[in-house]
């Protein structure tokens, strides 16, 4: 209770937090109350008299928003509590970031995403707006202003209303006073004719206070100016934030003939273009147009599309000055580690990397992008040093381990493997018994010359492998060292056929397996070995997958680092010599370096091994490839009615074809280029018929059936029902092919597969 010359009220006693607010003034007061008047009964006894608000006030840290927005942006599609970073750039204006926290031991090169934007509030008498504007970041899945909208809203959930990038918190002082009051038991008091003002504070604090009969003060020129483009381009902000890029791109554009050159809506445009691939260059002949003090937010946009179009030198500029200008750590951070990714020079690349980490020291791919930078330059103290400081950023021995653990391996992949023993050593003092760092240390030591203890130390780390994809790989390393440091093939080749079929190291263990059996005088299983090895990689040439729509989803994916497809090709390219070289098997030589081109499209010593193989095959050779079809060979069905058209790059590989000058290792080079080329333009624009025709005919030509069949069944799924009928018969006639050649190969249930897959084609409407 209040009594004052005023006459009698409520007053907030101390204090009260509402989620990440601070409500520390609220005073009322009970109209048409005169003295004398009771007021023993505190309170209750005035309990069913509604006040009239007098005054509000609330505090808001940027500390606070920190800690209490971060986890509830798991609901952005983060997967993951990200890391959140909040400035108050003025009394209406904060920046904000949120970005992927990684672990210390996480040496990918790829960081997590992070996206920046800017949040003015503007009050209303008692109602609230915020808007969000001048959004950027990197490795996002969609257009940066889209997930900064999805963050806010996620933060905030249904307490505001939102329309395009404004969200609108109607009569937040009723909201807040609500939050207090009835729990002491008081109702909650009329706010009408209140005017609020906010203030800035010790440059971390803002103070928002709510008077009745109070003078708000003129809001800031930026603050006008962002909530005039929220309002002009709020059709387009919503379509962008429902994922309908091309409808959101033609509203924005509808809202620039409105406002001419408006540099919020064109960075937007310029946004989209940006993100959608195949685009790059209208995106920057757009960028162009944007004024110089309008075109500092964009510097992160335009070295992602110089990149992109070949300018690498100008890329790294860009970057450069993003990193500058860039009031949020994480994202600086990345532009600088953008621009140390893409310079020629080392030195540059050192500079900015040391940028990179002074804006954001925990920063953790620029932090192991820095140890390699020093130790490609000699600098290993620099790198150890750097090791330590991501050894006291891992919380737990576990993750100590694996820092030491990710270090021993970078150190290895470079020769130094003196110092990887040391460091492999250091990672076991906190995990003992890690068979990954039992597996690196034998490594190094093997490395040198220590092949006794080596394998010691494998065998011992198979034993404690807790899955298959660790056992898989220290066996793989096991198989290594029995056969080229003990001459032990036969127990090489145990270890080998013991990694399963699906396992990651599977196409290379039938490959050594095959070379071993062949060291051995085992003629027959080194066949079979080779065969098997050719199966596995064919099962692992990249199919194409139909393009996705954007989701707002940024969860970090881990970057393994991949299947060594070149190693497979290698053997592969070893097998068909042995082939060759031990039992004049043309047509198997012949298939194994087929499989070798298509997993190594661009290198051409597989394609030049390819035509050499062809070009001694003799006659019956022919026949019996032809009794035994494989695509590699097979004619492409003709498709009446269907014919593509080709506008620029190569001509019709028809007319290579016919011209016969052309050189069939060259065909084969031109042929895969303009795959890729295709490929591209397609996932730019999925709705081009023209060059998906022009694809899939391509891939007939080349063999590359399983993306054929890909291509044509994503295309079946959004086809209308005359282009389906279209489809349909290509479609059949493809799995037809792939069963037939399965069938020839002996993968009989692979054949019942593709046939069954066209029979439930048939059975569909």
């Amino acid at each position: 209770m209040s009594i004052a010359r005023e006459g009698i009220g409520l007053e907030l006693a101390q204090a009260t937090p509402i989620g990440c607010l601070r409500v520390i003034a609220l005073a009322s007061t009970f109209a048409g109350v005169r003295f004398p008047v009771n007021v023993s009964g505190g309170v209750s006894r005035f309990r069913h008299r509604r006040a009239r608000l007098e005054r509000l006030e609330l505090e808001l840290s940027s500390r606070a928003l920190e800690r209490w927005a971060a986890p509830r942006l798991r609901d952005a599609g983060w997967h993951q509590t990200p890391d959140v970073w909040v400035a108050f750039d003025s009394a209406e204006k904060a920046s904000l970031c949120v970005s992927t926290v990684l672990p210390a031991d996480d040496d990918r090169i790829r960081p997590g995403p992070a996206v920046a934007f800017d949040l003015h509030i503007l009050p209303d008498r008692d109602d609230l707006m915020l808007i969000v504007s001048n959004a950027r970041g990197f490795d996002l899945p969609a257009p940066a202003t889209a997930i900064a909208v999805a963050c806010v809203e996620a933060a905030i959930g249904a307490r505001a209303t939102r329309s395009g990038t404004s969200f609108t918190f109607h009569r937040y002082v009723t909201m807040l006073a609500r939050e207090v009051l009835p729990p002491a038991g008081a109702r909650v008091p009329a706010a009408d004719g209140v005017e609020s003002a906010l203030r800035l504070v010790d440059h971390d604090t803002w103070l928002v206070s709510a008077t009745r009969n109070g003078q708000a003060p003129a809001p800031a020129d930026s603050t006008l100016r962002a909530r005039e483009a929220a309002a002009l381009s709020s059709e387009a902000d919503d379509a962008l934030v429902a994922g309908d890029l091309t409808g959101a791109r033609a509203a924005y554009l509808t809202a620039l003939e409105r406002a001419p050159r408006h540099p919020e809506i064109t960075r937007r445009v310029i946004e989209i273009d940006a993100w959608t691939s195949g685009r790059a260059e209208a995106a920057l002949a757009m960028l162009a147009e944007v004024t110089p003090p309008n075109a500092g937010p964009l510097e992160i946009v335009r070295g992602e599309l110089l990149r992109e179009t070949g300018d690498v030198e100008g890329s790294v500029l860009s970057f450069e000055n993003a990193g500058e200008r860039e009031p949020a750590p994480a994202v600086a951070a990345l532009a600088y580690e953008r621009a140390a990714r893409w310079t020629l020079d080392p030195e540059r690349a050192r500079q900015s990397l040391d940028r990179a980490l002074a804006r954001a020291p925990r920063a953790t791919p620029a932090r192991w992008a820095r140890v390699r930078a020093h130790l490609a330059a000699g600098r290993v103290r620099e790198a150890f040093a750097d090791v330590e400081h991501l050894d006291a950023m891992a919380g737990g021995a576990a993750a100590k381990s694996a820092v030491w653990m990710c270090a021993g391996r970078t150190w290895q992949a470079l020769g130094l493997h003196g110092g990887a023993r040391t460091l492999f050593e250091r990672a076991l003092r906190f995990v003992p018994d890690d068979p990954h760092a039992l597996a690196g240390l034998a490594g190094a030591l093997l490395s040198e010359g220590s092949a006794t203890r080596s394998v010691s130390l494998l065998t011992r780390a198979l034993s404690m492998a807790s899955n298959r994809d660790s056992s898989s790989a220290i066996g793989l390393d096991l198989a290594r060292a029995l056969a080229e440091h003990l001459h032990d093939l036969p127990a090489a080749i145990a270890r080998a056929t013991a990694i399963p079929e699906d396992a990651p190291q599977a196409p290379v263990a039938r490959g050594l397996e095959g070379r071993w059996r062949a060291s051995l005088g085992d003629a027959a299983g080194a066949s079979l070995a080779y065969s098997r090895l050719r199966e596995l990689a064919e099962s692992l040439v990249p199919e194409m997958e139909p393009p996705q729509a954007p989701a707002l989803s940024l969860a970090s994916s881990s970057s393994g680092g991949g299947l060594p497809l070149q190693e497979i090709a290698d053997l592969l390219r070893e097998a068909a010599h042995w082939e060759l070289s031990e039992r004049n098997d043309t047509i198997a030589a012949e298939r194994h370096l087929a499989a070798a081109a298509r997993l190594r499209p661009h290198d051409d010593a597989s394609r030049r091994t390819l035509h050499d193989v062809r070009s001694r095959a003799s006659p019956s050779t022919d026949a019996v490839r032809a009794e035994q079809p494989d695509l590699e060979d097979a004619e492409p069905p003709s498709f009446a009615g269907d014919v593509p058209s080709f506008a620029g790059g190569l001509p019709p590989l028809d007319e290579l074809d016919s011209a016969g000058s052309a050189d069939a290792g060259a065909l084969d080079i031109q042929r895969a280029a303009r795959v890729e080329d295709l490929s591209r333009r397609l996932q730019a624009n999925p709705a081009d018929e023209a060059v998906a025709d022009e694809l899939a005919i391509l891939l007939e030509q080349v063999g590359r059936g399983h993306e054929l069949l890909a291509l044509l069944i994503a295309r079946l799924d959004d086809a209308s029902a005359e282009r389906r009928v279209a489809l349909l018969p290509r479609v059949r006639t493809t799995l037809e092919r792939l069963a037939t050649a399965a069938q020839a190969n002996g993968r009989a249930d692979e054949a019942a597969l593709y046939r069954d897959t066209a029979l439930r084609l048939d059975e569909s409407p």
